[in-house]
């Protein structure tokens, strides 16, 4: 053998040699099992998620070093930052809608080309798409909780009512026939809990829901990418302003001179007066059902989809979306990506949706509801669910609260109360330093 090919047989082992090693290092990204440990963060229950992923380890060898952290919601924002800060931070935390824009700068986002839009968009529902920015995505959906309506059978029935509310509308003329009031004008028995804020369960929730049903998406993102307030905005040639509007109706139910009049701050909070059997509709999040049936074994109630506007094509509910992002302190980046895709994959999704008793945020995860009327509407909810990514939860709150008491009290129209809440909002978002995740290398 010549001095020639003995060198061209060397090479060529060292370059195969060299590709397996790659293919060892990379081959978790391209669907081999050598992932290496991922650790996942999150406040869902230790003991259901992690019995899910050893389920799923039995079929997938993703699974096989994969670890969940259950970590106290009360402190979860702040245990993720120290531990980022300290290098002691997860590879994949689990990230609600609302906590999305603060934790924006310490995400790697999922390359467009791991998983690209097109395969985003047709995966996930509508709402999974609040996670997009123009470098990937901050994070992949796990979860959805829609908010849905809850009704007493028994006060409808004895009102004559057979049907829950289709539309906002149709609570004009329900409220005076299922409310009962004192010559004193107390409130014993309420249609539906709308009005207030403060004793509204998911007040903040209800109001977003009702003004982007009018068309006002509360907030976009601008040519840069970065969040803005749009709250209030009328949009051409309308008459009157869509967030004015919404905020005057439901600010009604608890104005005593209305013939709508339902809903007072002296009652107590909306869930608990349902709860009670004193409420006959209450607007509260698909996860709440198996709470309500524990506290009182004894009420007669169903769900419905969130009212619409009558004559709107276009239908939709709040949603509380929750991703799985990857820490951009992750010490197995590209594990993460893969444990990622498979965790919110077909057979993942399935299988939480069932222990959770949550629609699946998946298209492709189909869910018998023949025998389940809850998880039918809860289903089409889903489908319908919207949000906006809040970039300070406790601020928008303060606004939002502080706008419908300025009306309650007197002390503005809904007109001048949206316009300052508008100013307020933009008071909020100029307060944050937003930058665009840098484009990820994995």
């Amino acid at each position: 053998m010549s001095n020639f090919q003995l060198i061209v047989l060397v090479l060529f082992g060292f370059f195969i040699l060299l590709g397996v090693g790659v293919f060892a290092s990379f081959g978790g990204l391209l669907g081999g099992s050598s992932v290496g440990p991922v650790t996942i963060w999150g406040t869902l229950d230790n003991n259901m998620f992690n019995n899910m992923i050893g389920t799923l380890r039995s079929s997938d060898k993703t699974f096989a070093d994969v670890r969940y952290v259950q970590k106290d919601a009360a402190t979860y924002d702040s245990a993720l930052v120290n531990a980022m800060a300290s290098g002691q931070g997860p590879d994949l935390f689990l990230v609600p809608q609302d906590e999305v824009t603060a934790f924006a700068n310490k995400i790697t986002p999922v390359p467009y080309s791991a998983y690209s839009q097109a395969q985003f968009v047709n995966s996930f529902v509508d709402e999974g798409q609040i996670f997009l920015t123009s470098n990937g995505a901050l994070a992949l959906p796990l979860t959805l909780d829609p908010l849905v309506m809850y009704w007493n059978r028994d006060l409808f029935a004895g009102a004559g009512l057979a049907q829950p509310p289709q539309y906002w509308s149709d609570f004009l003329t329900i409220a005076p026939k299922l409310t009962s009031l004192d010559a004193g004008q107390n409130v014993h028995q309420s249609a539906v809990a709308l009005g207030t804020y403060k004793n509204v369960d998911h007040a903040k929730a209800i109001l977003s829901a009702l003004f982007m049903q009018t068309g006002d998406p509360i907030v976009s993102r601008d040519a840069q990418g970065n969040l803005q307030p749009v709250f209030g905005q009328s949009p051409p040639n309308a008459q009157r302003n869509p967030a004015e509007s919404a905020l005057q109706f439901y600010t009604e139910f608890a104005n005593p001179g209305k013939s709508t009049y339902s809903w007072n701050n002296a009652l107590p909070q909306s869930g608990t007066a349902f709860v009670n059997g004193n409420v006959g509709a209450y607007f509260g999040f698909a996860s709440e059902y198996a709470t309500i049936a524990a506290r009182n074994p004894n009420l007669s109630f169903s769900v419905a989809v969130l009212p619409q506007l009558e004559g709107n094509t276009t239908h939709l509910t709040f949603g509380e979306i929750t991703g799985v992002a990857i820490s951009r302190t992750a010490q197995n980046p590209n594990g993460a990506l893969l444990v990622a895709q498979h965790l919110t994959g077909q057979a993942a999704v399935s299988l939480l949706a069932q222990q959770i008793f949550l629609p699946p945020v998946r298209r492709d995860v189909v869910v018998d509801t023949s025998s389940n009327a809850a998880a039918a509407v809860f289903v089409q909810s889903s489908l319908i669910a919207r949000g906006w990514l809040d970039p300070s939860p406790a601020g928008t709150n303060t606004v939002f609260q502080n706008m419908v008491n300025e009306v309650l009290s007197g002390a503005q129209e809904p007109a001048s109360a949206v316009a300052e809440a508008s100013q307020a909002l933009a008071q909020v978002f100029s307060g944050l330093t937003q930058t665009q995740p840098a484009a990820p290398q994995l």
